[in-house]
């Protein structure tokens, strides 16, 4: 009887942490799929950032240059962080990139 409750222990502790192995790399997808989502938004928010820039260069508008270079920069350097973060997510949890070198 003691073994039997000890073996049930044990099995329930496994299929527990399975269970929560599974989940947690569904999490893990989901978060990787939102970054890369994100990089394209602001991918395309650069671009119109610089049309925009172009277009008022070309019109001569001075002060709307000045803003406009402004929002480019920024939104620019969110699009650096976030492919950062993108290009960490490739490596996984245990913090390797899957060939036996760490980071």
């Amino acid at each position: 009887m003691r073994k039997t409750k000890w073996f049930a222990s044990l099995a329930l502790a496994a299929g527990m942490m399975v269970a929560g192995t599974s989940a947690a790399s569904a999490q893990d997808w989901r978060d990787v799929r939102h970054d890369y989502n994100r990089v394209e938004t602001l991918r395309n928010t650069v671009a119109r950032d610089r049309a925009r820039l172009a277009q008022d260069t070309r019109f001569g508008n001075r002060r709307q240059v000045a803003r406009d270079r402004e929002t480019l920069d920024r939104h620019e350097a969110e699009l650096r962080a976030a492919m950062r973060d993108t290009r960490f997510d490739n490596r996984g949890a245990s913090g390797s990139y899957g060939n036996g070198y760490r980071r």
